[in-house]
């Protein structure tokens, strides 16, 4: 199998959608001999910051001379980016063959009368197979969606993660604020120790099933804090925050760790790049939690200056409450829609943004949305939104830098 039938194969994967339950992923890694359970895992979850920390957590453990494996999603532009060892994504050969082995691996369900995994849930047990196979000694793992029916949550970590929990993919996870905690907090395994950085009554239903679960809870400026002398080089406020709960997490592992000033990489997150004099700054700020964050940063670092923004999001967000985060009154929005079945209509989303007199355009061709933001005279300018759209707007700025 080629990388490109590998992935045309995953792609039509994707038809079968997000489908809660277990059952199809714990036959898939049965057939695969459960590889998850060969290695030592983490487990993070949250509404915001958890591929920011899994980043993190991964590099303290490569730093100690661990091997580690680090499972993320979604993608910026390639799916190798979501399984890499080390730092490193995977290579196109080693995909397509893993493409190539869970294939055989689903024909095998399908005759046996089990319905095929989703698109996530085979990703998810390859990255769990290409571990096993590059026998690596840690795996940091990302919570798909929620947590407690997610694909990954078929492993028993030896520390969990919950970064935060704020209101996103309600509909997905419980109905309510509270019902999206308990499903984070299905991530908790029994005496596992949990590190969280959630507040209010998110937290209080966090303490609860970690009290049932003889799982030892270590909160956010209860029991660990942000320490302002450590520097890293992601941008943004919110990044303090997430490097402290790493650092725990790494703590957690093995308290004789050194955390040293980390020159971390985590591509589309208040990431700042510089085009013929102009700064731009790209962040995937795709719910209310991280519109709010996105905001705090740029009134911080960039606090006078007319803001020009290229948006997008997928229509199932909370639209509104993403605009009140972000934007401001003399801001300029120019929307496009995202590359997904679920995209937002940019005209509708400009009918909201001129009911809170913002000014803005709908374009709905990426590649002309972008050409008017680049050749905008802004003081500053910010792409934001959907994933689907901050990767493609970084692999052209990429393109045009080099």
């Amino acid at each position: 199998m080629t990388y490109e039938e590998a992935i045309n194969y995953l792609e039509n994967l994707a038809g079968f959608g997000i489908r809660p339950g277990l059952q199809r992923i714990k036959k898939l890694l049965e057939i695969l001999d459960n590889p998850q359970n060969k290695y030592k895992t983490v487990h993070v979850t949250g509404t915001n910051g958890k591929g920011s920390v899994c980043a993190m957590l991964s590099e303290i453990l490569k730093t100690a001379n661990i091997k580690v494996g680090l499972f993320t999603s979604p993608h910026l532009v390639s799916y190798n980016e979501r399984i890499k060892i080390n730092g490193i994504d995977i290579s196109d050969g080693d995909f397509a063959n893993l493409v190539d082995e869970i294939k055989f691996c689903i024909n095998k369900m399908l005759s046996d009368g089990f319905e095929s995994p989703t698109l996530f849930e085979t990703l998810t047990a390859m990255a769990f197979k290409y571990f096993a196979d590059c026998q690596v000694d840690y795996a940091v793992i990302e919570v798909g969606l929620g947590g407690l029916l997610d694909s990954t949550n078929v492993i028993t970590p030896e520390v969990s993660v919950i970064t935060n929990v704020a209101n996103d993919h309600a509909e997905k996870c419980g109905g309510d604020l509270l019902g999206i905690a308990r499903y984070k907090a299905g991530i908790i395994k029994p005496n596992v120790p949990i590190v969280t950085g959630a507040v209010g009554e998110p937290l209080k239903i966090i303490r609860e099933v970690a009290e049932s679960n003889h799982s030892k809870l270590f909160v956010l400026d209860e029991d660990f804090f942000v320490d302002e002398s450590l520097k890293i080089s992601l941008q943004g406020e919110y990044q303090k925050i997430n490097f402290a709960i790493a650092i725990m997490a790494a703590k957690l592992i093995n308290s004789e760790f050194r955390i040293p000033h980390y020159a971390f990489k985590w591509p589309g997150r208040f990431e700042i790049f510089n085009l013929n004099g102009k700064v731009i700054v790209i962040d995937g700020a795709h719910n209310g939690a991280g519109a709010e964050a996105l905001r705090i940063s740029l009134d911080k670092n960039f606090p006078i200056g007319r803001r020009i923004f290229l948006f997008g999001v997928l229509r199932d967000k909370d639209i509104d409450v993403i605009i009140d985060n972000i934007f401001r009154a003399n801001d300029f929005v120019i929307v496009t829609r995202p590359n997904s079945d679920r995209a937002a209509e940019p005209s509708e989303i400009c009918q909201r943004l001129k009911a809170k007199s913002i000014e803005s355009i709908a374009i709905e061709d990426n590649a002309e949305a972008f050409k008017k933001f680049i050749d905008s005279d802004g003081e500053i300018l910010i792409a934001a939104g959907s994933l689907y759209l901050i990767g493609y707007i970084r692999d052209k700025l990429i393109e045009i830098i080099k």
